[in-house]
């Protein structure tokens, strides 16, 4: 995503686009039409860095951009980040729910980080926006993101028949809250169908991908409510933490982003990650899980993995080195682990950052 205006904003320099895989879209994508169409759907974005001009490629793919009925906006995603590309927006207030079916996201709102993955198993994420915030995404070259975000309007909540609920009145009204869980089948089929190409002309294919919102929207809300949806996948992992468990899980995500770039070899023991935030490692878990919808030790190999790939590019440490950073001694599991997080293989990315 980039800006409106997407002439250069930084000095920071410009890598070459990293190439995607040869199975991903390989359609360029250009500033200037990324940032014309942002803005035809009200939805103006900043990129930070790098510096691209108009022309310059910043995603391989395609998208789409839509105001529905309802009051629901649509952003459908088939695309490869060409770019480390970080971009921010201020958040009007509503309720976002993404589906993703692959790739990962890393994003903050007002300074609280977010991360989704969604490794072979297609991930609901949902995040509240009760407020106007900063908000802000970190791209990552060669990440093949397919995703269908529907934004759902604040107003929804005031509403007589879902205002009546008051779990979905708590979670809309708690700024930052989250949940994460894994996807129905049926979710998966509708996302598939707004990402791809639809069997109807431009009069009807609004209403088509309305219905296939309302329907991803429904199911979701019913997760978050506590209610059993037809033919809904794995239960929502949790509610999301509030007040001083929310400082106690920012403080773990803190220590474990201080361990990693430290260097060690070893992980932390849970034992030693409940402690420092003073709570079990029962609680520890279930809190973390509910935050971010991974476990503790999950997070902290993603945390060793987004290291190793930054050392690969800018430091040209060898995939054994890397592979060791990352934590794994033999560097053909870490090259499997590293294409399936990344799409790319570690030696595609290995010194690129210098180019």
């Amino acid at each position: 995503m980039t800006n409106q205006d997407p002439s250069p904003v930084s000095s920071t320099m410009v890598q070459p686009p990293v190439q995607p895989p040869l199975q991903a879209p390989r359609t360029p994508i250009a500033c200037r039409a990324l940032a014309t169409d942002i803005a035809a759907a009200g939805l103006p974005h900043r990129m930070l860095a790098p510096t691209l001009g108009p022309d310059d490629t910043v995603l391989y793919g395609r998208f789409r951009l839509l105001r529905l009925g309802s009051g629901l906006s649509l952003h459908a995603t088939d695309a490869v980040d060409a770019h480390d590309l970080t971009s921010q927006a201020v958040s009007n207030p509503g309720l976002t729910v993404a589906l993703f079916l692959r790739g990962c996201a890393e994003v903050s709102l007002g300074g609280r980080d977010y991360r989704v993955a969604a490794c072979g198993t297609p991930q609901v994420f949902v995040l509240s926006r009760a407020e106007p915030d900063l908000f802000v995404r970190r791209g990552m070259r060669g990440n093949w993101v397919r995703k269908a975000t529907i934004s759902v309007p604040p107003d929804w909540f005031d509403d007589d028949r879902l205002g009546r609920d008051d779990g979905l009145r708590a979670f809309a009204r708690a700024h930052g809250a989250s949940a994460v869980w894994e996807a129905s089948a049926r979710q998966v089929q509708l996302a598939e169908r707004m990402i791809g190409p639809t069997p109807y002309a431009a009069a009807l294919e609004g209403l088509y991908l309305e219905s296939h919102a309302l329907e991803i929207v429904a199911e979701s809300l019913s997760a978050l409510a506590g209610h059993a949806a037809p033919g809904a996948g794995s239960a929502l992992a949790a509610s999301a933490p509030a007040g001083r468990d929310r400082a106690r899980i920012q403080a773990v995500c803190d220590y474990l982003d201080a361990h990693t770039a430290d260097g060690h070899a070893d992980a932390p023991r849970l034992e030693d990650v409940a402690r420092h935030a003073g709570m079990s490692v029962s609680a520890l878990q279930r809190l973390f899980r509910a935050a971010h919808g991974t476990s503790v030790f999950d997070y902290y190999r993603g945390l060793r993995m987004d290291r190793a790939r930054a050392l690969l590019e800018r430091e040209h440490v060898s995939v054994t080195e890397a592979a060791y950073i990352a934590g794994y001694g033999n560097p053909a599991n870490f090259a499997t682990a590293f294409k399936r997080r990344f799409g790319l293989s570690p030696r595609d990315v290995r010194g690129r950052g210098s180019r």
